[in-house]
């Protein structure tokens, strides 16, 4: 049997140009679902039920960039948790009175474990305020799970993202993933896919760890980032892809399972 390698998909350094602006705008963090019969529901439900959830997400997903390099991507992150500071620094459970946020974001520790970091936050617009470029500090990491926790203060308002369940995965459930590929002109890209499969042992430098397989589209920039189930919960984070140098790999991508990571930073959680 051919030996696989399992490559890391965070890091890649281009120069790209981005634009510049802040827009402001109401954000909504909920999907409406509903329970219909099998012979009711169509490829139009189903798209238009994908069109909510990358909505959904594009809210709770941020860049990570290196300070040195600040057009290009070292990979992703999902923000967990948010506190919320009213004008005179007072932290407060209503959003109406937010002056700043503190956000909690897991990431993939690789992305971060040699650079000087910093996070790059885009509204979904696909715009950004230099004045909002924020320093990320790491604050708790596990090096045999990939997983690392960073926070951040910004005036900008993003959702943190809902915990699925990621020991009820099944082969064949769908998933999506987003993230910044390549560079921060891909800030956000979301792909589609399946489960492969919900728990796949993978050896990595002698070392055993269980990942979520699946085959949305992931590249380099993409590690740390969110893979959801089809109702928006996050059911993990993505770290690695399958590759051989002699024969070309497709579709065999792997993600941490949101278990893990709740287990990992539930501390911080709110």
């Amino acid at each position: 049997m051919k030996k696989i390698l399992i490559i890391f998909i965070g890091i890649i350094l281009l120069n790209v140009t981005s634009g510049c602006g802040l827009i402001n705008r109401e954000y909504n963090n909920s999907i409406n679902n509903k329970v219909v019969n099998v012979e009711d529901y169509t490829i139009s439900d189903l798209e238009t039920n994908v069109n909510a959830v990358a909505e959904k997400i594009e809210d709770s997903s941020v860049a990570i960039y290196d300070s040195n390099y600040i057009e290009s991507s070292l990979g992703s992150g999902v923000v967990i948790s948010r506190v919320i500071y009213d004008v005179n620094g007072n932290e407060t459970d209503d959003l109406s009175r937010a002056f700043e946020f503190k956000y909690y974001v897991v990431t993939n520790y690789h992305v971060v474990e040699s650079y000087s970091t910093r996070i790059k936050i885009y509204t979904k617009e696909n715009v950004v305020n230099p004045a909002y470029q924020a320093d990320a500090t790491l604050v708790k990491y596990d090096i045999q799970r990939d997983l690392a926790l960073l926070t951040f203060n910004s005036r900008v308002l993003l959702v943190p993202v809902t915990f699925g369940d990621s020991s009820q995965l099944k082969k064949g459930d769908f998933v999506i993933a987003i993230g910044t590929p390549l560079s921060l002109e891909y800030f956000n890209t979301t792909s589609f896919g399946i489960v492969g499969h919900p728990s796949r042992i993978v050896s990595d430098n002698g070392v055993d760890n269980c990942y979520i397989q699946h085959d949305a589209a992931i590249n380099p920039g993409n590690s740390g980032g969110g893979l959801f189930d089809i109702e928006g919960k996050l059911i993990g984070i993505n770290t690695s892809r399958a590759y051989d140098d002699k024969t070309s790999v497709y579709g065999i991508s792997f993600a941490v399972s949101s278990n893990t990571v709740y287990q990992l930073f539930k501390e911080f959680i709110k």
